[in-house]
């Protein structure tokens, strides 16, 4: 009676992720993406990331809308667009932007009815974003709808490279360039 192997069969190996092959691995979901990311956000306010563990729990109150810090300090989580030259859509730098009290309460209240009047909001930009020169401080006034997060822009009269984008949009070379930083 001849004897019969199984053969075992095995999957070829995945290839490698080469940095220079477009995509990125999701933050969210673990896997490979074949286009470049379209977005990154800053997870909070740098003025709260930067505090020690115990001191964030003591002087900061945040969830992924608002943060306040030692109830002096306000800020909105916005997304800061800058259209793409190459394809539709935009970059959408996730920032929070610092606010007063006053605009803080006024979008608060825009936000928890989800309409009517949106209230007229500058800010300044509270993150520093890889790829630029001091986006710290950066003036900008707050685009409300109740069905998205505010849009924030740069002031008109801005000189910032970010500003420029931001009228003029970003071409593919930039856009991978500005992803690279973050692994993508």
């Amino acid at each position: 009676m001849p004897v019969t192997t199984t053969r075992k069969t095995t999957k070829p190996a995945k290839a490698r992720q080469s940095a220079k092959r477009p995509g990125f691995r999701c933050g969210s979901c673990g896997e490979w993406h074949e286009e470049l990311a379209t977005d990154i956000g800053c997870a909070l306010p740098d003025a709260v990331f930067e505090l020690g563990y115990l001191d964030r729990y003591r002087r900061a109150r945040y969830n992924q809308d608002f943060c306040t810090l030692d109830g002096k300090r306000w800020f909105i989580r916005c997304v800061l667009p800058v259209p793409f030259t190459y394809r539709d859509g935009y970059f959408g730098w996730g920032v929070w932007v610092e606010v007063t009290q006053a605009q803080h309460d006024d979008y608060l209240v825009f936000f928890e009815e989800s309409g009517g009047t949106p209230p007229v909001i500058q800010g300044t930009v509270a993150n520093q974003l890889k790829g630029y020169r001091a986006t710290q401080g950066l003036a900008v006034r707050l685009d409300m709808d109740p069905d998205r997060r505010p849009l924030a822009y740069l002031l008109p009269t801005s000189r910032h490279t970010l500003a420029r984008e931001q009228r003029k949009g970003m071409d593919a070379e930039r856009h991978h360039a500005l992803i690279l930083p973050f692994g993508a």
